[in-house]
């Protein structure tokens, strides 16, 4: 019997690459002979402890809304990332602290203290203490944030209490700046235990490489270094498929992010390699 998935999609995220990205996915079903429909999570609307009475062999979830992952994992639908993979790479917090639990290589990180909404951060002196340990220019990074846009660069302390009082009570990380890979990272994407593409990013104009910022990319091949500690990523995220952020540091690669639904056209235009058919082969395999 031909099987049915779901791809599980946000219903407020509109735009080209959001649907080039779906069709990829739903022509690499189809291929296999699987019929992929899209539903939005704004479509999947039920009391909670109840779920849809028609449900698909498996749900290929590319969105980060944990609470419907969940749903559809207690009824015992395999879902594609899991929620709990979902919820460690959407928080950099947690992506930090299961990173360095694993012993997956990072750039170090301090978290800042929780303030509350309608307060702030109303004292300033843990940056200052953070900046003795991690030194100037230090990376900000609010918690949930996509296509490096929550993400900023402190020269000094008094830039750092700017992009804090921008921030507002929501929580944040502040790392260290790896001067070596200013502007410039590798984006892998891997799948179960292997990687499937990887091409360098780099922008002159920016610290930050995220295409969606102006980056540019090219193909590179991986040093074995570069794979492992990819691969170890996603082990220790317990991603199904994710595309993570590696770092050149000055002796070793490091793990900058992981993603767990990354945007993989533009490892497509470049590498030639399209994802959703790795993603569509790990699925059928694991069901």
């Amino acid at each position: 019997m031909k099987k049915q998935g779901w791809l599980i999609v946000n219903g407020f995220l509109q735009g080209v690459k959001y649907d080039e990205m779906y069709s990829l996915l739903q022509a690499a079903a189809t291929k296999r002979g699987v019929d992929l429909l899209c539903k939005r999570n704004d479509e999947l609307i039920f009391p909670v402890g109840e779920i849809p009475k028609s449900l698909p062999d498996f749900v290929l979830f590319w969105d980060k809304d944990i609470a419907l992952a969940r749903a559809f994992e207690r009824v015992g639908v395999p879902t594609f990332n899991s929620a709990r993979a979902i919820e460690i790479c959407d928080n950099k917090i947690r992506t930090a602290e299961i990173l360095t639990e694993r012993g997956v290589k990072t750039p170090k990180t301090v978290f800042a203290p929780k303030t509350f909404e309608g307060i702030g951060y109303t004292k300033t002196a843990f940056i200052d203490r953070t900046a003795e340990i991690l030194g100037y220019p230090m990376v900000i990074k609010e918690a949930y944030g996509s296509f490096g846009k929550q993400v900023y660069l402190a020269n000094d302390f008094a830039e750092a209490v700017a992009i804090v009082e921008g921030i507002g009570h929501k929580e944040f990380i502040m790392q260290e700046f790896i001067r070596e890979s200013r502007g410039r990272d590798i984006r892998v994407n891997v799948v179960g235990e292997n990687v499937v593409a990887a091409m360098l990013r780099y922008n002159e104009n920016d610290f930050r490489s995220n295409v969606s910022g102006g980056g540019k990319t090219q193909s590179v091949t991986l040093t074995e270094e570069q794979e492992r500690i990819a691969i170890a990523a996603c082990r220790a995220c317990e991603t199904d498929f994710a595309g993570v952020d590696v770092l050149f540091g000055k002796d070793d690669a490091l793990v900058c992010e992981v993603n767990s639904n990354p945007h993989f056209k533009s490892t497509l235009d470049c590498t030639g390699v399209d994802m959703s058919e790795c993603v569509l082969d790990h699925i059928l395999e694991k069901l």
